[in-house]
């Protein structure tokens, strides 16, 4: 009986790497438990690109492998009484090698309060500093406090927020207000590229442009329609781009992704400079675009600087499906006042 007892295997408790070849199904399984609820199925989306992933682990693993030497997509995983209860996702930004993204930290129900969700962390964060990281963020709803709590003590501070707020349906068409003089909406230009990256260089907070600097080409892209439009175009989703201009400057740029069987998509940004004075007369030009689209949800997505807009947004109709903080820390130098920095 003592040989018996001592030879029986323990089950492993606690952390460990993710395994792309074996863990991806019992991770989709936390995140959609967790997030599947949002009102604009974002965990349902994670979870089902999980789910796909789990189907080519071990080629991934490979090809994971031979790009970035296996740390391009990572992560940890909690696992305890012989499943995985707990998860985090590494990813390294492209734009900035040296920038980590955590994301998808869950933790299933009746594991919670366990501290599980702080070693995942820990762990995370021991792997990006070990790699010479110079920045980690990740994003959390602005309601979650305890999660909030948790990443500020362990040296991470709000940087910026992203907003996306909802409407079940198209608002109707309505008159379109007045600019000031020498300003006019008009359809984004082939020209426009340039001046595009300048715009968002200008409206986005410089915090965040550390860890997801603008990319010039991008913008470039952008103005030219984007190089999958026409793919876009053949399932149903047709792009509008308008800007506010004076003179050869751009003030502000939104984008409406016309849909025909989820939802319609909206992005914002403006100047800080103009936010008040072309929230009005640009997003009813936009909006009005539905008049003749699908009676489907409306999605905006909105920086939290721009209250302007998100006022606008709810005055027609339109309520907070999520507000996710952007939170950040420097490896360097935990106590480092980011925000100060930027």
């Amino acid at each position: 009986m003592l040989t018996a007892s001592a030879s029986r295997k323990v089950p492993f408790r606690g952390v460990r790497r993710l395994s792309l070849v074996r863990d991806l199904r019992e991770v989709a399984g936390l995140v959609e438990q967790a997030f599947g609820q949002e009102p604009d199925r974002a965990g349902q989306s994670v979870a089902s690109e999980f789910r796909a992933l789990a189907w080519w682990g071990p080629l991934l693993w490979v090809l994971d492998r031979m790009s970035l030497g296996g740390e391009g997509f990572t992560g940890f995983v909690w696992e305890e009484d012989g499943r995985v209860v707990g998860n985090v996702t590494l990813s390294r930004e492209w734009a900035s090698p040296r920038c980590w993204l955590i994301s998808n930290v869950v933790v299933a129900p009746e594991y919670r309060r366990r501290g599980i969700a702080r070693g995942l962390m820990e762990a995370a964060l021991d792997f990006v500093a070990a790699r010479r990281a110079a920045w980690t963020f990740l994003m959390v709803r602005r309601e979650n406090q305890a999660a909030i709590r948790l990443y500020e003590s362990l040296g991470f501070a709000e940087i910026g927020g992203k907003v996306t707020l909802r409407r079940e349906f198209p608002p109707r068409a309505v008159s379109e207000a007045p600019l000031g003089p020498d300003r006019v909406v008009r359809e984004v230009a082939f020209r426009d590229g340039r001046a595009l990256a300048d715009l968002a260089r200008a409206a986005t907070p410089e915090a965040l442009q550390r860890l997801q600097p603008v990319q010039p080409d991008a913008w470039v892209s952008e103005a030219e329609g984007g190089a999958g439009s026409w793919l876009l175009n053949l399932f149903g989703q047709r792009s509008h781009r308008y800007v506010v201009a004076e003179g050869g400057r751009l003030l502000a740029y939104a984008r409406l992704d016309v849909g025909r069987r989820t939802h319609h998509r909206l992005r914002f940004m403006a100047l800080p400079h103009v936010r008040g004075q072309v929230e009005a007369p640009l997003l009813s030009r936009v909006l009005n675009r539905l008049e003749r689209a699908a009676a489907l949800p409306v999605l905006a997505d909105v920086g939290a600087e721009e209250m302007p807009a998100i006022e606008f947004l709810r005055a027609r109709g339109f309520a907070e499906s999520r507000w996710l903080l952007v939170m950040a820390r420097r490896m360097e130098s935990p106590a480092t006042r980011i925000i100060e920095e930027a």
